[in-house]
Order: structure tokens, then C-alpha cells, then sequence
């Protein structure tokens, strides 16, 4: 008698949580497809300038925001090393631009093949003249592995040219002599000082969470009908 109360119940404690699991993944795609619209209404809103921006407010909220810069880039570099493009390694150069409003920006100028060996110091020098500067504003790159405070320690190559492992908005003070605004502007293809500025954008990423969502339906659903089935043959074999 337990036998015929206590599998149904597991059973349907079984279908729940598969169906639970569905409702998740239901819910991580539509967050997903939010996110997406909210990335999709800011990089068509019109460029701001960064010396309009509220500095008190949180830098992510202008997160792919597209942004102008007028002044000048300093003489200092920064390497994110590990950076792999077309199956080259290399680096993404970061500059640091001063506007003239007084604003210290860091600018990813974008993408140069590793220079021979990792002891050659590449060429990354530009201009510090005036100039006028577009991209579009965001967090820093995302790193592969986090190597921790030990492995991600700066390397000089030279006085101007730091090689480093991961951006770090903490540690940049210290680095580049002065607090710089906490966001990257990923510089425009052509703009002055890009080098290959090619960006993969985000993209909507919700239809893997509707694919689990549908798998994990399908699993409760398949589960639900072997119960009916054992329940409809037990009754048979009672009858």
C-alpha cells in the first residue's frame, strides 16, 4: 500500500522540479532578451560627449553608449596580453586620452599581433596631438584566466609600455598616475590612434536558455507519462 502512495508522490515531486528547471530557464532567456533590448536602445542612442556625463553617477550605466572625446592621448601604454585574433596571438593597446574637460579616459585603441617574441616591444606610439575621438563605452575586456594578484602583476617593457594580464580599475591609479574614468571606450574603426578595432558585440544569448528550457519540459513531460502509465497499469492489475 506505502508502494502505491509513495512512487506517485515522487513522481510528481520529480515532474515538478523538471518543470521548476523549465520555468528557470524560461526566466534567464526573458532577462536575457531584457538585457539585450536595453544594449540595443543604448548603442543607437546618439553620442554623448564624456565631458557631459555626471561623473557621480555609475559608470555602467553609459555601458555601450556611443561617446565622443576631444583632447589628447598621453605617452603611456597598457598590453592586455593573451589577446587572440585569426588564430594570432597578440594584445589589445590601451591608452590613456585626457579630454578637456580634464577627464582621464582609457582608450582601446584595439588589437596588434604579438611582435615576433614576447620580449620585442611593439611600436604602439601615438600622436599627441588634439584630436577628436569616437567608440562606444563599456566594461573592461574580458580575460580568459584569472591568474590571481601574483600572475597578474605589470610588467615594464619600456618606461611608457606596461604589459599587463587583466584591467584592473584599482590598480590603474598607480599605473597610469591619476584616476581614470571606470569604463573603457572601445575606439571606432578609423578613428585616430585605432589600430585593428574590430569589436564582437554582445548578442541576445536568450535561445540556449529556451532550448533548456524545452528540454527540461520535455523531460517532465516524458516522466510524467511513464507515472501515468504505471499508475493506469497498477490499477489494471487491481481490478
Amino acid at each position: 500500500m506505502l508502494r502505491h502512495i509513495l512512487l506517485p508522490v515522487l513522481f510528481s515531486l520529480a515532474c515538478a522540479g523538471l518543470a521548476g528547471l523549465g520555468l528557470w530557464q524560461l526566466s534567464r532567456a526573458e532577462a536575457k532578451r531584457d538585457r539585450y533590448e536595453t544594449f540595443q536602445a543604448r548603442r543607437e542612442a546618439p553620442a554623448i560627449d564624456v565631458d557631459a556625463i555626471d561623473r557621480s553617477s555609475p559608470a555602467e550605466l553609459y555601458h555601450w553608449r556611443n561617446v565622443k572625446l576631444d583632447g589628447h592621448y598621453r605617452d603611456v601604454h597598457l598590453l592586455l596580453d593573451n589577446r587572440v585574433r585569426g588564430n594570432r596571438a597578440g594584445y589589445e593597446v590601451l591608452t590613456p586620452f585626457v579630454t578637456a574637460g580634464g577627464l582621464t579616459v582609457l582608450v582601446n585603441r584595439g588589437w596588434i599581433p604579438l611582435p615576433g617574441s614576447r620580449t620585442d616591444i611593439p611600436n604602439v606610439t601615438v600622436a599627441n596631438d588634439p584630436f577628436s575621438v569616437r567608440g562606444y563605452a563599456g566594461p573592461p575586456p574580458v580575460v580568459g584566466i584569472d591568474l590571481g594578484a601574483g600572475g597578474a602583476a605589470p610588467e615594464w617593457l619600456a618606461p611608457q609600455i606596461i604589459r599587463v594580464q587583466r584591467i584592473d580599475f584599482d590598480s590603474l591609479p598607480a599605473l597610469l598616475d591619476g584616476v581614470p574614468w571606470p569604463a573603457i571606450v572601445y575606439l571606432a574603426g578609423g578613428a585616430p590612434g585605432a589600430l585593428d578595432a574590430e569589436w564582437p558585440l554582445p548578442g541576445d544569448g536568450s535561445a540556449r536558455h529556451t532550448a533548456y528550457a524545452v528540454q527540461w519540459f520535455t523531460m517532465a513531460a516524458v516522466l510524467a507519462a511513464i507515472g501515468l502509465w504505471n499508475w493506469h497499469r497498477s490499477r489494471r492489475s487491481h481490478v
